[in-house]
């Protein structure tokens, strides 16, 4: 079926009309005419992928990744990066369609802050005994297929994909899945085994440690050398194999200072971080100046990670809305929130608005999400007071939205 592209939804695809259908059309871009092969269809709706191409739009990449086609890590790998700002705006701005006006609008002259490709410190690969094969998982598939050459993952990450895939092959591995981590100069990696059977031995180039986790809590449940590794920033962090942290080195630095930037502007005395992990949002705030720091953080080997790396801090092993219902200071108070990508919950939400603290620093991976969680918050009477968005998963739709909040209360 031959289509126009006229937008671009919040999953990154393209949107067209026709037959009295909405089509989202994978690796089409506004402007282009193509030609879709249907992939899926359902009451008036399409999900179709481009198989050729009328007419290029100026975003469109020249050279894209040669495994794109088929590897299901990068979805806007057919964009430009530099149109990588101009799409992702508009990618949010599709997925905010429900959300109140003020949001899209914003969104529409938001700054972008865009980042280098080879960004990830971290990456989840799948193992395919049967195939022998180390890599992400094909485009709606549970095959994995290979990623080598990569423009997402790191150099230290190309290098080691062999010698991973042959210690797996050697311990004679079920599949699984293989958890990356390295520090931001990409220098060393600790390795976690998500599956059954021993954990691939050592020597693997510059893995310093390699650990079984355990299904849930993400434990490491025996393996080999460290378990960890610290991260160079201005309050030097140490995360565990297991436990979150951001996943782009270009990035992470400067959203660090970022977020230190905002907390100083809101002249706050409190900062109480809802969604900490190993600590990364909170050390920004102490470097800010801020002494008082409360850590919320329901994992517990990120909680230990938090307090190991913020000593002074008070860090809470407890979810969010647990906390929050609890919560009775607001004046002077700044909150953090870094949900997953699902959002905060509604009970969560619930109880922030009846908390009601002086400002909040919301940053959110899904767009969709960020929308309707911001609505209530306006609807609670908060004003939005900035509003930007960071490339961190650079190569795909996803894009990490931090937002300011004032309370008017």
């Amino acid at each position: 079926m031959r289509v126009e592209i006229t937008g671009l939804a919040g999953g990154g695809r393209g949107v067209a009309r026709a037959d009295g259908k909405v089509w989202f059309v994978a690796d089409a871009l506004p402007g282009e005419t193509v030609e879709a092969s249907v992939e899926r269809s359902r009451a008036g709706v399409v999900e179709a992928r481009a198989v050729a191409i009328v007419g290029a739009s100026p975003w469109r990449e020249p050279d894209p990744c040669p495994r794109a086609t088929e590897c299901g890590g990068c979805t806007l790998a057919h964009v430009r990066r530099e149109a990588a700002a101009e799409v992702l705006r508009e990618v949010a701005c599709g997925a905010l369609r429900h959300a109140p006006a003020l949001l899209a609008s914003a969104v529409r002259s938001a700054p972008v802050v865009v980042s280098p490709m080879a960004y990830r410190l971290r990456a989840r690969l799948h193992w395919s005994a049967r195939a022998n094969t180390l890599g992400f998982l094909a485009r709606r598939s549970h095959r994995a297929v290979e990623i080598a050459p990569c423009r997402v993952i790191s150099p230290l990450l190309v290098q080691h994909l062999p010698l991973l895939s042959h210690a797996l092959a050697r311990t004679g591995s079920a599949s699984g899945e293989l958890e990356w981590l390295e520090d931001l100069g990409g220098r060393d990696a600790v390795v976690g085994w998500w599956g059954s059977g021993a954990v691939p031995a050592p020597p693997i180039g510059s893995v310093r440690g390699c650990h079984a986790l355990a299904q849930g809590d993400g434990a490491a449940a025996g393996g080999w050398g460290e378990e960890a590794l610290t991260m160079a920033l201005p309050v030097p962090l140490r995360v565990p194999i297991g436990a979150f942290f951001q996943g782009n080195r270009h990035l992470a630095p400067r959203l660090f200072e970022r977020v230190a930037e905002l907390v100083r502007a809101s002249g706050c005395a409190r900062v109480v971080d809802l969604h900490a992990g190993v600590g990364f949002l909170a050390a920004a705030a102490r470097a800010a100046g801020v002494a008082d720091l409360t850590l919320i953080e329901s994992d517990e080997r990120a909680a230990c990670a938090a307090r190991d790396n913020l000593p002074c801090a008070d860090v809470r092993r407890a979810r969010a809305e647990e906390f929050l219902a609890e919560a009775r200071i607001g004046n002077g108070t700044l909150a953090i929130a870094d949900p997953p990508r699902t959002g905060l919950t509604r009970a969560a939400l619930a109880a922030l608005l009846a908390w009601r603290p002086q400002a909040l620093v919301l940053l959110s991976c899904d767009a969709a999400c960020f929308g309707r969680d911001a609505g209530r918050l306006l609807a609670g009477g908060w004003a939005l007071t900035s509003i930007e968005l960071w490339d961190l998963f650079a190569g795909s739709h996803h894009v990490e939205i931090v937002a300011c909040f004032r309370s008017a209360g």
